[in-house]
């Protein structure tokens, strides 16, 4: 465990977290100021959705082009692309008067800034082992977790003092900080060059190859569906504590990030674990999988009988806490699988969890599941394909 906590390992995962986090920063600290923005714009409720739904489509679609880029090229180069275009199109948020183009450069915003995720996984794939990639990959998302948990309440600070701006301009401060950071803090970090070529012929072979491997698939899928039950949570458990079981907006602020922070904990376990004490993410996600089928089961139970909402609540906490040992034990396996593409497997990997993720909140709003019940039929539906996925790969590995 010293070997992990070297000032060096400290340092590199900072800067790692810091990447993953900036483009999840970039959509937590707005939502705030939604109101706020259409004020300002004099516009409509439409737009707005509409300057979400943009970050999100180049957020995920994006990813797809910078890991082919960043496997021929190394990591350095595009991720040094990506967080100049971030820096310079949260700057044009800042000036524009038009709400047109604020939504053009909000996609420009997030295209930039999802570099940092997919790079980020390729950066640790390629340079610790397979013993280390797990604890580091479980770290990192320890400090990246806070990003989303902190960020709405630290941009409804900025409110209270100040105007919508601050929040854009607190995050093209942030993007220049980690423009620095990634100049002179990663230094070390191995690039990876390959004898692969960018056109589209080449890019859709490697991905149609990378998408043929089965445990990859399994790998992704499961992590996909496992990671979309967050959404369905954000997505429908504010009206079921606030409106159903009447809890206030402070108590309701209090359960959120006591079961963000369930991930945080159960994350650490899981780097304790998996390099002080070398148990292997094999061993792990059975486990892991089995216990969250049963959250599932629970789940639907408390729906049906409309149990206290303390018992919904922690099978809430269990479930977001099983992320912690799931998130970091796939992502692993699934970039272990490809360690001369990492960048393309990387890219398949964010773009497939957020797409499925994306539709499973979708669900939710479309079912309007303003009770238990139906949300929790989601989420364990979700739980039930995720383990389903995974133990198909059981009886060929043994």
């Amino acid at each position: 465990m010293k070997e992990l906590l070297s000032a060096k390992k400290i340092k590199i995962i900072f800067i790692l977290a810091f990447m993953s986090s900036l483009a999840p920063l970039s959509t937590d600290m707005y939502l705030p100021a939604l109101s706020e923005v259409q004020i300002a714009f004099h516009t409509n409720p439409f737009y707005m959705q509409l300057s979400i739904v943009s970050f999100f489509l180049a957020f995920s679609l994006g990813q797809l082009i910078y890991g082919p880029i960043s496997d021929v090229y190394g990591r350095k180069i595009p991720l040094y692309v990506g967080l100049i275009i971030f820096i310079v199109s949260t700057f044009a948020c800042l000036s524009v008067d038009s709400i047109y183009a604020f939504i053009v450069f909000r996609f420009l915003q997030a295209l930039g800034g999802c570099a940092g995720v997919v790079i980020t996984r390729a950066i640790v794939n390629d340079n610790f082992s397979f013993k280390e990639a797990s604890s580091i990959f479980a770290l990192i998302m320890v400090t990246s977790s806070l990003a989303p948990m902190l960020s709405p309440t630290f941009g409804s600070l900025l409110l209270d003092y100040f105007s919508w701006k601050s929040i854009f301009t607190t995050l093209f401060i942030l993007g220049i900080i980690l423009l620095l950071c990634v100049i002179f803090g990663l230094k070390d970090i191995k690039e990876k060059r390959n004898n692969l070529k960018l056109d589209t012929k080449h890019v859709l072979k490697n991905y149609i190859t990378i998408l043929k491997d089965r445990r990859f698939r399994i790998y992704i899928f499961s992590s996909a569906f496992a990671m979309a039950t967050i959404f369905a949570y954000i997505a429908g458990s504010s009206y079921i504590f606030r409106e159903y079981y009447g809890l206030s907006e402070k108590a309701y602020g209090i359960l959120f990030g006591l079961n963000a922070f369930s991930f945080i904990i159960f994350a650490n376990i899981n780097a304790q674990i998996t390099l002080k004490y070398s148990y292997s993410p094999y061993s792990i996600l059975p486990k892991a999988f089995f216990i969250m089928f049963i959250i599932a089961l629970l789940l639907i139970c408390v729906g049906i009988f409309r149990l206290h909402f303390v018992f919904f609540e922690i099978l809430l906490f269990f479930m977001i806490g099983m992320l912690g040992f799931v998130a970091p034990n796939t992502t692993t396996l699934a970039m272990a699988r490809f360690k001369n593409n990492s960048g393309s497997a990387s890219a398949l990997f964010g773009t497939t969890q957020f797409l499925i993720a994306g539709f499973v909140a979708f669900i939710v709003s479309v079912i309007e599941a303003n009770s238990p019940l139906p949300l929790a039929f989601v989420i364990a539906m979700c739980l039930i394909v995720a383990s389903s996925i995974y133990f198909f790969i059981i009886p060929r590995r043994r």
